[in-house]
């Protein structure tokens, strides 16, 4: 290559880079100045460079190959749950369902089906997420009560933590009383919970806890807890979603503990709203997949839905999950019964989070199923996705 740079012709020159990767060319530009001005000037610059490049990776993204098989479990339950978590698979109630001491949870082998370990669970789900090695289940207990100064009562909420594959109980939370769950996010090793800071009403404060080593680390923001609709955690930004006349997002990062960004306009009327900084994603009006990028401020939105065969109704509990490989897995589905979910067309969707970035939607469709019930639910890994009928 010495010999190319020194000969000055830079046409093979760029000939020999694009054979390389995204990936290998940053490595390349390291190798010396020389090398690094090339690269920058004669291929991330020229605009016929770059879409080589990117030709090329959509044509190796359509291009993935998946692998398709069917595991039947020992046992399932009514009103089942499913998560895929390190090899193993989760079965438990879903979320909203009522347990009693009989109802239990499960982790079997994802490659045998065989069944490792269980547990009882008894309360109501009201929601489910899972760390790098632990389920988390929060429970709204209302047996149990708070009596406040004015004789009215609230419901305790309470977190359990179980660690995979074992399910020992690794942790029991009571979240105070002005914190609904809402406002508590589960990625990696933490848990991350945004409270009111009592010696201030202009002010949060973040509670970073690892149930696993049984750590807890705390940071003050300059935040009104009594403007807080939500927040959601990608395992190092927060993404704190506040109301007012105009919802609002602002930004913090758990490890500088520095607000990134704040008062960007937030979507209004969302489902299923998920978050990998930059992108916050989000379904509107049941049928749009919309993406804002909050580093460029800009937003795009992409029809999720396409009606196979005449009278088909699409449907309307789409579900989205982010994986940790940094693909978006969006589950979609066309109902040819209007009255129930007997028979359907079941599909998901993988789409590149860096294309998302650039409003390019060039989606990956996994056919689930042609025709037949709907699954129950869906979950996934690095390189797994599982569905539970």
């Amino acid at each position: 290559m010495q010999e190319l740079f020194a000969k000055n012709v830079p046409d093979i020159i760029v000939k020999i880079f694009l054979y390389l990767t995204a990936g290998e060319l940053h490595v390349c530009r390291q190798v010396c100045s020389v090398w690094n001005e090339f690269i920058i000037n004669e291929i991330w610059q020229s605009r016929r460079c770059r879409n080589q490049l990117k030709n090329r990776l959509h044509r190796n993204w359509l291009n993935l190959e998946f692998k398709k098989s069917e595991q039947s479990l020992s046992e399932i339950y009514n009103q089942s749950g499913i998560k895929i978590l390190n090899g193993h698979l989760l079965l438990h109630p879903q979320v909203y369902t009522s347990t009693s001491s009989d109802h239990k949870f499960a982790c079997y082998k994802l490659k045998t089906g065989q069944k490792i370990q269980e547990r009882s669970l008894e309360g109501f789900i009201e929601r489910i997420d899972l760390g790098s090695s632990f389920i988390v289940f929060g429970f709204s207990n209302v047996d149990d009560q708070i009596n406040t100064s004015d004789d009215t009562s609230e419901s305790v909420d309470i977190l359990q933590v179980y660690s995979v594959p074992d399910l020992n109980l690794l942790a029991k939370i009571t979240l105070p009383a002005e914190q609904n769950k809402e406002l508590y996010c589960v990625k990696n090793d933490l848990i991350v919970f945004l409270r009111a800071y009592r010696q201030s009403l202009d002010s949060c404060q973040f509670v970073l806890f690892d149930p696993v080593n049984k750590e807890r680390k705390d940071f003050i923001v300059k935040l009104s807890f009594t403007d807080v609709l939500g927040i959601q955690f990608d395992g190092r930004y927060v993404l704190v979603k506040t109301i007012g006349k105009d919802d609002k997002i602002t930004v913090f990062d758990v490890i500088t503990r520095q607000c990134i960004t704040k008062g960007l306009p937030a979507s209004e009327f969302t489902l299923n709203e998920v978050f990998r900084y930059p992108l916050s994603l989000s379904i509107e009006d049941h049928c749009y997949l919309t993406v804002f990028n909050i580093k460029t401020l800009a937003r795009y939105k992409h029809f999720i839905h396409r009606s196979k065969k005449p009278n088909t109704e699409i449907g309307l509990l789409n579900q989205m999950f982010i994986s940790d490989s940094g693909f978006l897995i969006l589950s979609r589905y066309e109902k040819f019964k209007r009255t129930d979910h007997s028979n359907c067309c079941s599909q998901m969707e993988l789409f590149n989070l860096e294309d998302l970035k650039y409003g390019i939607f060039q989606p990956v469709t996994l056919d689930i199923r042609q025709s037949g019930p709907l699954f129950d639910d869906f979950h996934l890994d690095k390189s797994s996705i599982v569905a539970l009928y």
